[in-house]
């Protein structure tokens, strides 16, 4: 099933699920444990510590959990644990998955504010301060680190700590970031950050690595209509039985935390910091050789772009379906596309995790140009 699935694709260049490495694919491979057998509790122990260093959680009074569900249950569950029916919510947006924030906050009968910009371009700071200083009556704020669809990188730092100065909890999505790009939750004054396995700590999809602050808890455990609880939503439930007694308060995922803990090996081996430097130099090589090739980035300038994933403008009078497909079928490798209101208006490489090295970046950038050519 795994070759028909894989169809031919050889190197995953997509915006993720990224490729996994031998070692971490040994670990998921490793023969099924009982959750609560000793040998498995210890490991969860020492796969939450890891990535608190990834996380770099000491820097704040910051808890670290293990979420066992895709990035989308942490980002769920980060506004309906926190936020009341009623209240308001400044969601900053400018790609589809910023927007997806206010949804969310739909969802729980709040009354999200948004804060737009062009798909093209990250936050005006300046802009992004005034407007929450015009909403300071807000509870909360939600802002995507990474906006893979756009290939930007949004700056928290100022508008964390501003909301933070106004009494606004921040929750921030750093789910194509944490691994590959400096992020610093506590440093930053951010009271949630999320996270996925399956983009630069590149392990498999199926868990979601966060941080929690204590006035996230606070928000959690005084929410007027009943804090959440007995739910797979419930980060309360985590608390009571992970944080506190090391219990589980539903079986966990044993394979895929198995991967996350050897993905999480590779990085604080190698050293964040040179793993953080490694996708800055891969992505400044491909939009190098983007711009060679005479394709234009999708961000209007080079300081909005991600060093995780590279979003380029589609040429006039290439179908992108097209373009994917023969790049696929001719060598093996898989890019992405456009998603939601950018479909049919952006090409995507994913450079994150084992995905960023030289070498298939490189390949990957060869096939492209070698496709674009014989459309000529």
């Amino acid at each position: 099933m795994w070759n028909k699935a894989r169809d031919g694709i050889k190197l995953l260049m997509t915006a993720g699920p990224v490729e996994i490495s031998p070692r971490v694919l040994s670990a998921l491979a490793q023969p099924a444990i009982y959750h609560y057998y000793k040998g498995f509790v210890d490991l969860f122990e020492e796969t939450t510590e890891k990535m608190a260093k990834v996380f770099q959680a000491n820097m704040g009074e910051l808890d670290t959990l293990i979420l066992q569900g895709e990035g989308v249950l942490g980002l769920e569950a980060a506004v309906v644990c926190t936020v009341n029916p009623g209240e308001k919510v400044l969601v900053f947006e400018n790609g589809p998955f910023g927007k997806w924030f206010g949804d969310y906050v739909k969802n729980v009968g709040a009354e999200p504010v948004y804060f737009h910009e062009d798909t093209n371009r990250g936050f005006d700071t300046s802009k992004a301060i005034e407007f929450l200083e015009r909403n300071q009556d807000a509870v909360a704020m939600t802002l995507v680190h990474c906006e893979t669809p756009a290939g930007l990188l949004n700056p928290p730092v100022e508008l964390c700590r501003k909301a933070k100065s106004l009494n606004m909890l921040t929750i921030v999505d750093c789910v194509a970031s944490i691994g590959g790009a400096e992020f610093l939750p506590g440093a930053w004054g951010i009271d949630l950050a999320i996270g996925a396995s399956q983009k630069c700590l590149s392990s498999a999809a199926g868990l979601t690595p966060m941080t929690v602050s204590k006035f996230a808890w606070e928000m959690m455990e005084k929410r007027k209509k009943n804090p959440v609880r007995v739910s797979y939503l419930s980060l309360l439930d985590w608390k009571d039985t992970w944080l506190q007694s090391k219990k589980f308060p539903f079986t966990p995922f044993t394979a895929e935390v198995n991967g996350l803990s050897a993905a999480l090996d590779e990085i604080l081996e190698e050293g964040l910091d040179n793993v953080i430097q490694r996708h800055k130099e891969v992505s400044q090589y491909v939009r190098k050789r983007a711009m060679e090739i005479g394709l234009k980035l999708w961000p209007l300038e080079e300081k909005f772009c991600s060093p995780t994933i590279t979003a380029l403008s589609l040429p006039e009078r290439v179908d992108d379906a097209r373009l994917i497909q023969d790049v696929a079928k001719r060598y093996g490798i898989l890019i992405g596309g456009g998603y939601r209101e950018l479909k049919g208006k952006v090409l995507r490489i994913g450079h994150m995790g084992y995905s960023a090295h030289m070498p298939f970046v490189s390949a990957t950038m060869d096939a492209l140009e070698s496709v674009l050519k014989s459309y000529n």
